[in-house]
């Protein structure tokens, strides 16, 4: 009956009615004692569970609002003082529907409950909300955390570019009023191949080969350059002298791929890389 139900609630795949029985003597999760208090449970899809406590809710409001008319109902009426009664009654009636549809715009869709007012389970509502609250501000302050130290990579990335073209990037975040930094633009960075410079073998297996040692051996120039910039601390130097010789070791393996072809082609093998660059460094 209506007069003894104690809380209506779902979570998730989980509807569950909690009434006063006091023929039955149960251990409530919640008071930590004997109680009268008895749960009723069903499972299904969550979007049905939550149509189901929804109607529930509705049901339940209805029996309150009857209740409460009734009350108010004298024991011997006429039919116009009844009249009267359902008109004055229709605007409060629109109000309290209006009041209920708003409390249900606000219920989560993870999970929710009806508290009778008196019940027990009131303070252990609250202790719910604020652990929730508490969690959720924990969460936010994670995130945001998490975001700062995206943005602060995504600089680091578009002051490398920049360095690299001469250009800061439009994808650099800036905040209110905040104007991008003045980035120089590295020395020796820069290099363009001659449109004469790219061989024409008739073979294009060959001529793809022949072009990629081309722009290798541009890159070595430039990590030469770089590596050869005064005023560097020892760190940057050992970098840089680091990157160069990987740039020189990928430039032989080019230029090994290119003879093993041309063998294989029955052609002469080339020294590009030994006649066009300098010892090791």
């Amino acid at each position: 009956q209506w007069k003894q139900l104690e809380n209506l609630y779902f979570r998730e795949k989980k509807f569950a009615v909690e009434v006063h029985d006091p023929r039955r003597i149960s251990v409530s999760r919640r008071t930590f004692g004997q109680s009268g208090l008895v749960v009723q449970t069903w499972y299904a899809n969550t979007s049905l569970i939550k149509s189901i406590w929804v109607m529930a809710i509705s049901q339940h409001q209805f029996y309150l609002d009857r209740k409460q008319s009734k009350a108010k109902i004298p024991s011997a009426r006429s039919l116009d003082d009844i009249a009267m009664d359902l008109t004055e009654m229709r605007t409060p009636k629109v109000s309290k529907l209006a009041t209920l549809e708003a409390k249900n715009q606000l219920i989560m869709a993870s999970n929710g409950s009806l508290i009778s007012s008196g019940s027990q389970d009131s303070e252990v509502s609250e202790e719910q909300k604020k652990e929730k609250i508490m969690e959720l501000k924990k969460k936010e302050k994670l995130l945001q955390e998490k975001l700062l130290q995206k943005v602060e990579e995504l600089k680091k990335i578009c002051l490398r570019e920049a360095e690299l073209t001469g250009k800061m990037p439009k994808e650099y975040p800036l905040s209110a009023g905040e104007e991008p930094p003045q980035v120089r633009r590295r020395v020796g960075t820069a290099f363009k191949l001659d449109d004469n410079l790219l061989p024409t073998e008739e073979d294009p297996a060959l001529q793809d080969l022949e072009s990629n040692f081309i722009i290798q051996q541009k890159l070595v120039e430039a990590a030469k350059k770089l590596a050869s910039e005064p005023d560097l601390c020892k760190n940057v130097k050992k970098k840089r002298k680091q990157d160069y010789a990987d740039a020189v070791k990928k430039l032989q393996e080019i230029e090994n791929s290119i003879n093993e072809y041309r063998i294989k082609c029955g052609k002469k093998p080339t020294q590009k890389s030994t006649l066009t660059l300098p010892g090791k460094q």
